[in-house]
């Protein structure tokens, strides 16, 4: 699966929902309950980007999937920052050193 090709229609709010829900749910999974509202979100989100493969929260299985899944676009997502990041940080150094004029 190609996460890009899923978030590629998100906002940045909708992807800070998704990567702080996924924290919230796996803080949750810990002591063996979902997050409700991360679940919704979840949900959602995955009816949205796959009407053809419906999926229900009261399958146990489906939870555990849709969840793992989210949990592993949030992964992306916060990697895809990270990396921008690391490069607008190069960027800045590649340009501080050339502006630097010998005397």
């Amino acid at each position: 699966m190609d996460y890009q090709s899923v978030i590629k229609n998100y906002t940045e709010e909708r992807k800070d929902a998704v990567v702080n829900f996924a924290k919230a749910n796996k803080q949750s999974m810990a002591g063996n309950l979902y997050h409700t509202k991360a679940l919704d979100l979840f949900f959602m989100l995955w009816h949205e980007s796959f009407p053809n493969n419906p999926q229900q929260k009261t399958c146990m299985g489906c939870r555990q999937a849709v969840s793992k899944f989210f949990h592993n676009v949030a992964d992306f997502i916060s990697s895809e920052r990270l990396l921008a990041e690391e490069k607008t940080k190069q960027v800045k150094v590649k340009k501080s050193k050339r502006t630097k004029v010998k005397q």
